[in-house]
């Protein structure tokens, strides 16, 4: 075992909110990250404190939901089985039955802030399924999930956006193409995407409970046709 001293002494111009502590490790891990630090140009502090973030608020209540890691291959493949019908279904039953519960139990309460923070978590920062934008212009919350999933994925995602603004009392407008969703919460009949003549009308998700996904349509395919999967 060696000592990371040297990567974790205080600093001349130290920050209030750090604190400097000293750590024993596996000698080979201190040579692999020894390489990821030249390799990487970045400090041993950098990389020890993101690996020490990320099990504090990740692995550890990752370890207590059963929660798996997969590539994204194998995900995208998932889809690929599944028809709108049962992505639908899977997204809602995610929405409405493990988000708040997960998000209860990562930040202690249920609200929008909580939400986003738990898109950051599944998304880019450790989940790594998914990446998210946020704005808000002082009337409407403009959410945006993008991914790489295709249709299917954005009608699960799209369901599970839906529910969990349900739980917390927001009415929300979502569109959805085969990469993205994009919510806008309180529903904006002047938004850009709500204007017909933007071309995103086609793009707009039922919000009503028993309505279906709409398929997008190819040049010439009537809007009555079955969307029928192979």
């Amino acid at each position: 075992m060696t000592q990371i001293e040297n990567a974790l002494k205080t600093e001349t111009r130290r920050s209030p909110d750090t604190v400097t502590r000293t750590f024993r490790i596996d000698r080979d891990v201190d040579r692999k990250m020894e390489g990821l630090s030249s390799e990487g140009r970045v400090s041993m502090n950098q990389m020890a404190n993101k690996a020490l973030r990320r099990y504090v608020e990740w692995e550890v209540n990752a370890e207590k939901f059963g929660t798996v890691t997969t590539s994204a291959s194998t995900i995208r493949k998932f889809f690929d089985y599944l028809t709108i019908e049962q992505a639908k279904e899977m997204g809602s039953w995610w929405g409405e039955n493990q988000a708040p519960g997960i998000i209860t139990f990562w930040f202690k309460k249920f609200d929008f802030d909580s939400v986003l923070k738990a898109l950051e978590f599944l998304g880019a920062q450790y989940g790594r399924a998914f990446t998210s934008d946020y704005a808000f212009d002082g009337r409407s919350h403009t959410l945006i999930v993008k991914h790489d999933m295709g249709l299917k994925a954005s009608v699960f995602y799209a369901e599970a956006v839906k529910a969990a603004f349900s739980h917390l009392g927001l009415g929300t407008d979502i569109f959805v193409t085969d990469d993205q969703v994009i919510a806008i919460s309180p529903p904006d009949p002047a938004h850009p995407l709500n204007r017909s003549y933007e071309g995103a009308a086609d793009l707009k998700y039922p919000t009503s409970a028993t309505s279906r996904p709409i398929p997008k349509l190819r040049r010439g395919q009537r809007a009555d046709t079955e969307n029928r999967e192979d």
